[in-house]
């Protein structure tokens, strides 16, 4: 599902390291390890019922539409596939994702404002 509207100035932030460092007999030692999950986080709204001039042609104006998906997927116990473009329409990430929490609010004109937080899922190969 294209998302109606996401924050201009969209994380997307670097992994941390896991890297752990050794007290020696004369020297510390640092053993590089692995990479971390990454995380992302933002606030925005889904419209019911009506259009913005700023969404995608592709995305839905039904709100409630985005929240069924979400509450579909996470019962399934699936990972999502997060794709992000920048405004020349090349591709920023693409990485599989859970959503760990999905908070909603129903604003005084019908949209619904939602706060969402996810991680970077690894498949086991």
């Amino acid at each position: 599902m294209v998302l109606p509207h996401v924050p201009p100035d969209f994380p997307l932030p670097e992994p941390e390291q896991h890297n752990e460092t050794y007290t020696g007999l004369s020297k510390d030692y640092r053993r590089i390890g692995t990479l971390g999950l990454r995380q992302y986080s933002w606030d925005s709204f889904f419209p019911v019922g009506h259009r913005y001039p700023f969404m995608p042609p592709e995305a839905s104006e039904n709100g409630w539409d985005y929240i069924a998906f979400f509450q579909r997927g996470r019962e399934r116990k699936v990972p999502f596939r997060m794709i992000v473009l920048d405004s020349s329409g090349v591709c920023r990430l693409n990485t599989p994702i859970t959503v760990d929490s999905l908070d909603t609010s129903v604003r005084r004109n019908g949209d619904i404002a939602y706060s969402i937080s996810c991680t970077e899922y690894r498949f086991v190969v």
